[in-house]
């Protein structure tokens, strides 16, 4: 194949500026771009040939894209391509062009290139028509014309000869430029350019000559010019983890991509974000530096902002439901892992790029870094733009408020926002933490990170100077992005916490909380410790309850009960509307057993069409009245452990009765209890947060029913579904199909041992026992199959 498939759109529009008489190779260490290049692929070939050393700019930052270019400066370039620049300094002293004397700037580059043989040695022509077996010769009269505006052909003819064709080869039509003409059209050196062969060339049309040829093989060779003779290499393709990783040796901005060890050094520009989680080829120089990224050709990518996940599927901004099987790979924070083992702790507003193949087949997901913030601004007052510094002069961006599609109007004071302009969506948080500011790293007065309630938070630059107004001490409300990083800082007669949590544990006075809304770098809840400054009694009501959290004091929770409405009418599961009006993209929902722990759940545990308001115990909504929070009173009977029973005596400073269940090998509980249980009966339990000294009390418990004789072929199972706790399938009896649970757990009645997967249950016997806790239109399912 003559020429590798082109992936970067004018990889060499920079070489042009190697032409000009104040630039110089040696120099080409700067990491900038020049000013005057706005054409985003002129931008990459200009960075691209700065890193190559063929151009180090004009020294004032500009490129001239639009300008023509010399026969002169066309040398220069052509003698750098060929790594052959350091030798034109002993070309200086010659004299072989009569109007290319000892003052003239380019004089050792146009004798080297007179100089150098290229091509066999049969090439006895000229460049235009100049004769010799060289890089570049004069007209035939002893003058080089090094002023002269270089044509189309001449540029090609030259390239070619780089290429190592020969004169022979170049001159078989009725002119002596024809043969150039159409050999370069072969081999696609000229794809993108419609000129004529006297035309003069601009900088960047010239720039698109040098991209084609560093691409494209030389006469009967495999490499591209950049492998073959300037020690480059053009990695596989493999997908970009990080633009931002760092080595061993502590450089940072390196490329970190899937099957490398070691991120890539590379001294370019900042690449452009929206690469990471693309498939791509690595182009690196001879020294193994990124010098290009060329983004795959095959296959789709889109990037969605995640509102809620399931198990097999996750909602997008906007309503999208996009289904990903268990098994698909997420790459997330630099580790390629399952969808199954990640989508618990997957944040609301989390961009997700989707990578599809040539038939359209979802192949992995790259979940973008959690801190994905770098610029941030505060909201300081309602209406106009109030992120005007973030946006620029952008136009038709999405605003995305808490995860859900809004617009500015939406957005309130002390807000904050994040803007990713390559995708063009600004992201606004109005999450909040009130406390005592506990420490600041790695100052105060340079605050990279600071520490309220117990828990560091990192620091953006925009909260530097609101920071420097508070003290060590002080009672202080962070302002945060939606990925917990603070963007500024207000006193709490401002703005009030609005971060929410679950009580989990009351000790006496003291209350552990688990956040709902904020992650720690682990991703999980981050967890708040604290004396609730009440007495035991009052404390104790608080247990299992929603709270909103903040702090005045050191060491002390300031815990107040979310408020909420009633349920206004039924859920309607399948609508996702609660008394007929929708409800927000990004509800979280809940499930309590008596009183045991609220435990957040997904809407593919909720098997039932409708869930009755009585069985609704709690509702609370967002900034824009949209339900948002939901707390079920026992509907799923998924906060339940199946097996079978084993009572027992809990002793205390007295006996008392306990009941727990042998499940799957595994003894769970046991719970204290005044109900009696016979030995081997199945059943469920469910733990209160309520204890007898040091041992739950039972919140609940359920008796299994049971269906006999049930066929292996009864079974439909969904071969897609996860591990977890959602239905995975269904088994149909003569009245009723029940689903059945994710964790259901299998026991053989002869054996006496417990099966690992329901399949090896299906498979020793055709007549099995299945046990349900209630009827399917109740939201049962099946929780244990026996067989004998």
């Amino acid at each position: 194949m003559m020429k590798l498939k082109r992936m970067l759109a004018a990889l060499l529009a920079a070489a042009l500026l190697a032409a000009l008489p104040m630039a110089s190779a040696a120099s080409a260490a700067s990491t900038g771009s020049f000013v005057d290049v706005t054409d985003p692929t002129v931008a990459q070939a200009t960075e691209t040939l700065r890193l190559l050393g063929i151009i180090s700019g004009g020294g004032n930052g500009y490129f001239y894209p639009a300008g023509s270019l010399t026969r002169a400066e066309f040398c220069k370039m052509a003698v750098e391509t060929l790594g052959q620049g350091a030798k034109a300094e002993a070309q200086m002293n010659r004299t072989i062009f009569k109007d290319v004397l000892g003052d003239h700037w380019a004089r050792g580059y146009v004798n080297l290139a007179a100089s150098l043989p290229i091509g066999s040695s049969e090439d006895t022509s000229s460049d235009a028509p100049a004769s010799g077996g060289t890089l570049m010769m004069g007209r035939g009269d002893g003058y080089f014309y090094p002023n002269d505006r270089i044509t189309y052909a001449e540029a090609v003819t030259i390239l070619l000869r780089i290429l190592g064709y020969t004169t022979k080869e170049l001159t078989t039509g009725g002119t002596w430029y024809d043969g150039a003409l159409a050999t370069a059209k072969a081999i696609g050196l000229t794809d993108g350019l419609s000129l004529t062969w006297s035309d003069q060339i601009t900088r960047g049309q010239t720039a698109t000559l040098f991209e084609q040829m560093l691409f494209t093989s030389k006469k009967a060779g495999k490499e591209p010019y950049l492998v073959s003779d300037m020690g480059g290499e053009i990695l596989k393709e493999a997908v970009i983890l990080s633009l931002d990783a760092t080595t061993d040796d502590g450089a940072t901005g390196a490329v970190l991509t899937t099957g490398a060890e070691d991120p890539y050094k590379t001294d370019h520009a900042p690449f452009s974000s929206t690469l990471e989680g693309r498939r791509a080829k690595l182009v690196l120089d001879k020294d193994d530096k990124v010098v290009a990224i060329q983004p795959s050709t095959t296959g789709t990518t889109r990037t969605v902002s995640v509102v809620s996940t399931e198990v097999t599927y996750f909602t997008a901004s906007g309503g999208e439901r996009v289904t990903v099987a268990p098994a698909t790979i997420v790459y997330k924070d630099g580790k390629a892992l399952t969808y199954k083992d990640v989508y618990l702790n997957i944040k609301a507003s989390t961009q997700a790029v989707l990578c599809y193949s040539a038939a359209g087949k979802l192949e992995y997901v790259f979940l973008t870094s959690v801190n994905v913030a770098e610029t941030a601004a505060v909201a300081k007052a309602t209406g106009g733009t109030p992120f005007a510094s973030l946006v620029g002069s952008d136009t038709g961006y999405r605003v995305v408020k808490n995860g859900l599609s809004a617009s500015l109007s939406d957005v309130r004071q002390y807000d904050v926002g994040t803007y990713d302009k390559a995708t063009k969506t600004l992201y606004v948080s109005d999450l909040r933490l009130t406390g005592v500011y506990g420490n600041a790293s790695p100052s105060p007065a340079t605050p990279l990170s600071v520490t309220v309630l117990g828990s560091e938070f990192p620091v953006l630059s925009s909260a530097m100077d609101t920071l420097a107004g508070f003290q060590i001490g002080s009672t202080i409300t962070l302002l945060l992005t939606a990925d917990g990083q603070v963007a500024g800082a207000v006193a709490p007669t401002e703005a009030k916490s609005t971060t929410a949590g679950i009580v989990e544990k009351i000790d006496g006075t003291s209350a552990t909380v688990a956040s709902l809304d904020m992650l720690g770098e682990d991703g999980k809840p981050r967890t708040f410790h604290g004396d609730t400054g009440l007495n035991a009694a009052m404390s104790a009501k608080l247990q299992g309850q929603l709270v909103t959290v903040s702090s005045s004091k050191v060491g002390q929770l300031n815990l107040t009960r979310l408020s909420a409405s009633g349920a206004s009418g039924d859920l309607d599961v399948n609508a996702r509307t609660l008394g007929g009006a929708a409800l927000s993209e990004n509800a979280h929902l809940y499930e309590r057993v008596g009183a045991g722990s609220p435990t957040q759940i997904s809407f593919a545990q909720l098997t039932r069409a409708m869930v009755p308001t009585s069985k609704i115990s709690y509702v609370g909504k967002d900034y824009a009245g949209r339900v948002n929070i939901i707390v079920f009173d026992d509907v799923t009977g998924d906060q339940y452990e199946y097996g079978m029973a084993k009572p027992t005596v809990i002793q205390t400073d007295v006996s008392n009765n306990g009941v727990g269940v042998t499940s799957a090998g595994k003894s769970l509980g046991p719970y204290v209890t005044s109900v009696t249980f016979k030995d081997g009966q199945f059943i469920g339990i469910s733990a209160s947060l309520e204890q007898v000294g040091d041992s739950p009390k039972l919140a609940a418990w359920v008796d299994l029913k049971s269906v006999t004789k049930v066929s292996r072929s009864a079974f439909d199972m969904d071969d897609s579904a996860g591990s977890g706790i959602a239905p995975i399938g269904t088994v149909t009896t003569g009245s009723m199909i029940l689903p059945i649970a994710g964790n259901v757990v299998c026991y053989n009645k002869t054996t006496k041992t417990w099966f690992a997967t329901l399949n090896e249950a299906r498979a020793y016997s055709d007549s099995l026992t299945i046990y349900f806790d209630k009827a399917p239109q109740d939201g049962g399912k099946v929780r244990l199959v026996v067989v004998e």
